[in-house]
């Protein structure tokens, strides 16, 4: 299987509060280049599936892969609430206050967790019909951690069935912390791995897929290069471009997230259709050999603070 070296991640797209804009903004990602699509039953209160799946209709199923994940769901409470979102978070955009006491409470609406082979099927069979395809690319498990009860055994005898009927084409795990827990070795090679990692917090061991490329590196380093002039003078002469500037830092840090993350593609997740063109260009333009070397002296030095 071939993935798309950037690929678009679908966590935040129920953010936008009307349909018309996330098809926009899936169809900026196709324009692109992004041909990956990476979702969850959980993403957007159980909504994003039903939303790409919209979107995909117009292309041909084998110019894309779609990545979905298993194990963390909406409660049913708040599923119950996912079509009254779109309007629910045009509100909470004008009201700051409201939104921010509303993201304090978001963790409450993902707690059931389950990685057993009923459940896995059971999602499975909703995801493709959220998505209204025939098959997913990677099913994965979503975010285990080292406490969580993974019948280990029992999955891989059930992605091996749901690979052969057609359902999936592979399988892996997606872990958004404790990272350094090699829960993947038990699945053997044929395990994909999707971990978020950056270029301030490498991965143990590479992976085929990194997320969180951005989230992290750009407000740790943005608060930094600020509050130290002397710091920010350092980085603006060694880079040759103020990183402080609209977009230098970010497109430097997509631009060589590959080469810090070792990894195969990475996840690029973003409300904005204009930040996709821009990312996309970032993406596939190698950095200077330089200034790539520079980059990584500064971050180097940067964590030895």
């Amino acid at each position: 299987m071939s993935i798309s070296p950037i690929g678009f991640g679908c966590g935040g797209l129920m953010q936008i509060p009307s349909r018309k804009e996330r098809l926009a903004l899936l169809s900026a990602a196709l324009d692109n280049g992004l041909t990956h699509f990476d979702t969850a039953r959980m993403y957007g209160l159980g909504a994003a599936e039903s939303e790409l799946g919209i979107c995909l209709r117009s292309v041909d199923r084998d110019s894309v892969t779609i990545g979905t994940k298993f194990g963390i769901s909406a409660s049913g409470a708040a599923s119950r609430f996912s079509r009254f979102q779109a309007p629910a978070r045009a509100v909470l955009r004008k009201f700051p206050a409201i939104r921010a006491a509303v993201k304090r409470r978001e963790s409450h609406f993902a707690t059931d967790r389950s990685y057993s082979p009923a459940d896995a099927s059971r999602s499975l069979d909703q995801s493709l019909a959220a998505l209204n395809v025939d098959y997913i690319d990677i099913f994965f498990i979503h975010a285990p951690r080292s406490i969580d009860d993974i019948d280990t055994e029992g999955l891989l005898d059930f992605f091996e069935k749901a690979r052969q009927s057609g359902k999936i084409r592979a399988w892996g795990i997606s872990q958004d912390e404790n990272a350094d827990a090699d829960l993947a070795r038990g699945f053997g090679d044929s395990c994909i791995l999707q971990l978020r990692c950056d270029a301030l917090a490498p991965p143990p061991s590479p992976p085929d897929i990194s997320f969180g490329i951005l989230e992290r590196p750009f407000t740790t380093l943005t608060a930094a290069l600020r509050s130290d002039p002397s710091l920010h003078a350092r980085w603006r002469e060694q880079l040759g471009a103020d990183p402080l500037a609209p977009h230098v830092l970010s497109d430097l840090l997509i631009a060589s997230a590959r080469d810090f993350t070792h990894s195969k593609s990475i996840l690029y997740s973003t409300t904005k259709p204009h930040r996709i063109a821009e990312a996309a260009a970032a993406a596939s333009k190698p950095l200077d050999p330089d200034v790539h070397s520079r980059l990584k002296n500064l971050l180097e030095e940067f964590m030895r603070r």
